[in-house]
Order: C-alpha cells, then structure tokens, then sequence
C-alpha cells in the first residue's frame, strides 16, 4: 500500500498576511526640541522684561547749567532709568550734595549728571571777588550773555540813555569774566555777577550803582565763542 503525503493547502499560504517592517517614524524627539525651544524663548523674554523693570531714579538736569554756574535745587531733576552697574550717575537720594557746588561744563537740559560734573567752592583764584550788575539792553552786548564769558568793562559819563548826545564812555575799568546770568526785575533787564580783581571791585560796583556800566563782549579765544 502506497501512502502518498498530502499536498500542503495552497489556501493557507494564500491566507496567511506578509508582514513588512518599513522605516519606523520618531517624533519624539522633535517634540523635546520644540518643548526646550519653547521653553528658553520664554526664559530670555522673562530676563528681558525683569531687566527692563530694574529702573534707578537719578538725578538729571532740569534745565541747562554752563561752567562755573552754582547750582540750585530747582536745575535738578529726577529721572528713573535702566542703569548699568558702572554707571557713575548720582542717585535721587543724594540731589542734595550737588546744591550749592558749581557745573564744571556745559549741561543741556535733562543731561544724566555725575558728581564729577560739579566741583565745591567758588571758582575765584586769590584776589578775585564778584561784583553784580542790574544791566538793560543799553548795557548788554548781547541778549543772551553766557558764564564764562569774557567782557571789557566800560563806565560811561553824562547822560545814562546811551542814545543820548551828550554821553560819553571812558574805558577805564578792565576785564572781568561773566559769573552768574539771571533775569532782571526790569522787562529786558539781566542781573550779571562779574568776576574781577578785587583792585577793580569800588569802580565797577559804583559803576553799576550809578547805571553807567557797559559790557562789551571779547573775540574768541579769551572766554567767548561768538
């Protein structure tokens, strides 16, 4: 007797699913980088924001100072500013040691101020005193005299209307430089506090008394940059 083996079923194989191992996708790790990203984005906004808020306030100008001008406590301001850890700017609280010292250079207004821009005292070498001098537009050489300035003083004889014919001006009375410029009690008027050598200070201060008193404005390069 012959035994034959059965055929394998052809319908098993045709029914049995071939499974392909493809390329597996790994998002996971993109995912982490978005999240870190994500993550320091908001770390550098939130430092910038807290930087932007660690504001200082310091003393600035109120209005512009010119050198050797003593400063009141109306010139200063206060201003709050992000400021840097060098910064050698004045702080709010200490505005008050600046009253009563003098500018060492020209400030314009709202300038940030260092005690370095200010120094004590009055700025008079030995043997100088300051004089003032209420002056209308017929004493002023100009309108918008300035510290610093340097000016020829002149005394004028006769008449005080500088229109008038009768006037005569002597020269007589020297240099001084400009120490202090305010306005006048009088429309046009400037009060000028002027440094000169103590020898001159009766003649220039009865000058002044008697409304004789001119200024004449020097050339560039003894004070003035006009």
């Amino acid at each position: 007797m012959t035994l034959t083996a059965p055929a394998p079923s052809s319908t098993r194989r045709a029914t049995t699913p071939l499974r392909v191992a493809g390329p597996r996708t790994r998002r996971v790790p993109w995912v982490a980088l978005g999240l870190i990203l994500v993550a320091a984005g908001a770390l550098l906004f939130g430092t910038q924001v807290q930087s932007a808020g660690e504001r200082e306030p310091v003393v600035v100008t109120a209005r512009a100072l010119e050198p050797g001008q003593v400063v009141k406590p109306s010139d200063l301001a206060v201003l709050d500013v992000a400021v840097d850890g060098k910064a050698a700017l004045v702080p709010a609280a200490r505005r008050g040691e600046l009253v009563g010292k003098r500018a060492t250079s020209h400030l314009p207004a709202g300038s940030l101020v260092g005690f370095g821009h200010f120094e004590a005292g009055s700025g008079l070498a030995p043997g100088q005193v300051v004089v003032g001098a209420q002056l209308g537009p017929g004493g002023l050489p100009v309108p918008n005299l300035r510290v610093g300035d340097r000016v020829r003083l002149l005394a004028s004889v006769g008449p005080t209307n500088a229109d008038s014919a009768g006037d005569r001006v002597v020269d007589g009375l020297g240099t001084a430089s400009v120490y202090l410029v305010t306005p006048g009690t009088q429309a046009g008027a400037q009060f000028v506090s002027l440094v000169v050598d103590a020898g001159q200070a009766q003649a220039v201060s009865d000058a002044a008394a008697a409304q004789h008193l001119r200024l004449v404005l020097e050339g560039a390069g003894t004070g003035s940059t006009r």
